[in-house]
């Protein structure tokens, strides 16, 4: 009995082999893959695949030198004090821009890094890391971006407290909001004046502003929401942007739905004016500038060209009205869906999977950097 019991359960084993074997060679029966997408190589890094020669690597260390040189020379400087007493003489860039300060009445300290005329009515000195934060982000813009450098003076005010932050706001900009800790002003073709208010967040507040200021100096009319999610992004330290942002775990909850999509691009592109602007577009428009960064090369090169778009010398002659119904003409999410055309499926992918993307993303940037 048991010999028979044997013979049957060898017989089942013999035709489910069997089954799965015809299955497999009669239909093609794929293995299971992972779900997980393949992780593309992260925009602004050394591309997958390709080896690099001898002097691209001696190029790659070049350059990476004379960046840690210009950090090092930039924190070697020492603000200089002018007193609001002595007449300034005009301090002009190779160029001819003047970079004498403007308000010194109210500012007496003064430093000049670049195109940054930094003023104040404290020590610059005891801000750590100012000069190199400053050398660090125009880098950052030029390279990411690919915009060129500041056309133009910007001035950078900083105020040891909120009374004085405030009064001179009153003073030389009567009507400007006074609720907010930082605030970056343009009027037209004029160089825009950015301020801030020594606190806390004081490094982070000046990054954010000095970003809008120098995306302000190159290019002309750049949408609201892109404006502030582009600040958004490079407010925070370059090893935090990718993976650390405030908005990011928010962001990732909202895509991890069943039924999930991205946040509208057409509701976006809509805005005219910064009031309009509230946690929801500051964290959706954040979104929208890491998706075209961080998904693909061709997301990355969508935002460079539209930005490019708007550089000074293509928008020169161009009135704000018109520049709107240009925007409107050609968006950013028609220059997205032209390098990505189901753009949205890929918004959620994402940030669905971005959290299990950032061994491969720190990697390929600590090899960028060699």
């Amino acid at each position: 009995m048991w010999k028979l019991e044997l013979f049957k359960r060898a017989l089942i084993v013999a035709a489910t082999l069997f089954a799965s074997s015809v299955c497999a060679f009669d239909f093609g029966v794929p293995l299971p893959k992972p779900s997980l997408p393949a992780i593309p190589t992260p925009a602004f890094l050394s591309k997958p695949g390709r080896e690099l020669s001898p002097e691209e690597i001696r190029e790659a260390r070049e350059k990476s030198e004379r960046d840690r040189n210009s950090v090092r020379m930039a924190e070697e400087r020492r603000p200089v004090r002018v007193p609001a007493s002595t007449r300034l003489v005009a301090n002009s860039s190779d160029d001819g821009i003047d970079l004498s300060p403007s308000y010194s009445e109210y500012l007496p300290y003064c430093m000049v890094l670049g195109r940054v005329v930094c003023e104040s009515n404290f020590p610059l000195d005891s801000v750590a890391g100012l000069q190199a934060e400053l050398v660090q982000l125009q880098n950052d813009l030029t390279t990411y971006l690919q915009i060129p450098e500041a056309h133009e003076k910007i001035e950078l005010c900083v105020f040891k407290d909120r009374q004085s932050y405030q009064n001179f706001i009153k003073n030389v900009f009567p009507g400007a909001p006074l609720d907010r800790p930082a605030l970056y002003i343009r009027h037209g073709e004029d160089p825009g004046v950015l301020m801030v208010q020594n606190d806390e967040k004081l490094i982070v507040n000046i990054r954010h502003e000095t970003t809008h200021a120098y995306l302000n100096s190159t290019l002309r009319h750049v949408p609201i929401w892109l404006d502030e999610g582009l600040a958004k992004y490079f407010e925070a330290p370059p090893g935090e942007r990718g993976f650390r942002n405030p908005y990011l775990r928010d962001v990732e909850d909202r895509a991890s739905g069943l039924f999930s999509s991205p946040p509208s691009l057409s509701r976006l592109e809509k805005l005219t004016r910064v009031d309009q602007m509230r946690t929801r577009e500051y964290r959706e428009s954040w979104s929208w500038v890491h998706f075209m960064l961080h998904y693909s090369p061709e997301t990355h090169r969508a935002l460079v060209r539209y930005l490019a778009s708007l550089r000074v010398e293509n928008q020169r002659n161009i009135s704000t009205e018109e520049a709107y119904k240009l925007q409107k003409k050609a968006p950013v999410k028609r220059a997205l869906a032209e390098a990505l055309p189901d753009y949205e499926k890929k918004y959620v992918e994402h940030f669905r999977n971005w959290d299990k993307r950032q061994a491969a993303y720190e990697t390929g940037r600590a090899e960028s950097e060699l």
